[in-house]
């Protein structure tokens, strides 16, 4: 015969295995990135039926800060109009909105990209202006694009729109060639952009020191702990809601850590705060080559998009290569930190020694390789989400 304690535990972990079915099912511990948050990387070639709107499922596409999607979109019968929606800011993080306006450039490349490929030639005016610390939250024009009907084109970039990651996870110790950093560098490199490749070994591990340093301090100031972990993104149901932020799918844990995270409670900042301080020391640094981008003055609006067009043209063409790559901005955060609170700062004259070029600013930091894994999508808001009628001014 059963005995009576027989059947409560039998019950209780019957009881428990059910409950972290529930949790399991409910997180999406084993479902990976699916559902409508990443429903526009289905939709990025859009149709003829979306008329002028076309490109902009694949500007919704592109490289951002912590996956803030900041953009607004205003359709006109022959233009659009770019907005930096300010209400999705980094804070501490992104003082003057210099990050923002680079996600807002590469949201500009790939609707350039798309318009061309659809049909239509792109004519973009930035907007000029410096950007300023600690401004509001209502959007301000970023840019206005003139979109003239042509022949449909072909763009190999524009094929990689789709497949375009950030890949955060580990990159094997494969040298890149050094062809592919000059056709890379060919297509950054203008009058208002500059980049260095940092591959030699001595070098690399000096700069991979100096964004360590950068992570470090970043975890150690309370503010800009907290703004990162507002962009931090667990469960499925999280995903759903906000479909956007940095998703522990595309964070580059482990398998079974990302399995424990979205299983567990929601982690504090400062667990988060670890994970991240020692993926980048013990696998985001450990690359073939890192990388800085230069502008003459950082904080200059039309540069910073320039920088952020740039950006994205690299990772496109990379992806095309079969190359990864993930920005590693912690050290241009911290000058911009140190230069917000008026602060003596470091870091810049830092980057500037790998770059070798006088009279020009780093605004971004970032590594290639070639990945062990690829990387999942990020989730996005729906097209819908970002068109805004006029009127903002």
């Amino acid at each position: 015969m059963v005995s009576r304690r027989t059947v409560i535990v039998g019950g209780a972990g019957a009881a428990l295995v059910a409950g972290l079915g529930y949790r399991s099912w409910d997180r999406g511990v084993f479902s990976g990135p699916q559902g409508m948050a990443y429903a526009p990387w289905a939709e990025w070639r859009g149709s003829v039926f979306d008329g002028i709107q076309r490109p902009l499922r694949s500007a919704i596409l592109a490289a951002n800060p912590h996956d803030t999607q900041p953009w607004l979109f205003e359709v006109h019968n022959e233009a659009i109009t770019v907005w930096a929606d300010r209400a999705r800011h980094l804070g501490s993080f992104d003082p003057f909105r210099r990050e923002m306006h680079l996600g807002i450039g590469a949201a500009i490349e790939n609707l350039v990209r798309a318009a061309g490929v659809a049909g239509y030639t792109a004519y973009v005016r930035p907007a000029a202006g410096k950007l300023q610390n600690s401004p509001g939250v209502a959007p301000i024009v970023a840019a206005h694009i003139t979109l003239d009907p042509g022949a449909p084109g072909r763009d190999p970039l524009f094929e990689a729109v789709a497949s375009r990651h950030t890949n955060r996870g580990r990159y094997r110790d494969t040298a890149i060639a050094a062809g592919a950093l000059r056709v890379l560098s060919q297509l950054v490199t203008a009058d208002a952009v500059r980049i260095a490749f940092i591959a030699e070994p001595k070098a690399r591990g000096e700069l991979a020191a100096l964004i360590v340093e950068a992570t470090e301090r970043i975890i150690a100031d309370p503010q800009m702990s907290a703004d990162s972990a507002h962009w931090i993104r667990t469960g499925r149901r999280d995903i759903e809601k906000h479909a956007d932020g940095i998703a522990i799918d595309a964070a580059g844990l482990s398998p079974l850590v990302v399995a424990f995270a979205k299983l567990l409670p929601d982690q504090s900042a400062e667990a988060a705060d670890q994970y991240w301080i020692a993926n980048t020391r013990d696998i985001q640094v450990h690359a073939p080559v890192l990388g800085v981008l230069l502008v003459k003055d950082r904080l200059d609006k039309t540069q910073a998009i320039a920088a952020g067009r740039a950006w994205q043209r690299l990772h496109l063409a990379a992806t095309v290569m079969g190359i990864a790559a993930q920005p590693l901005n912690q050290p241009v955060e911290c000058i911009d930190r140190n230069q917000s609170l008026g602060r003596a700062d470091t870091f810049q004259p830092a980057l500037l020694k790998f770059a070798n070029a006088p009279g020009w600013q780093p605004t971004f930091v970032f590594r290639l390789g070639y990945a062990e894994k690829p990387a999942p999508p990020s989730p996005r808001r729906p097209l819908r989400d970002v068109i805004r009628s006029s009127g903002f001014a």
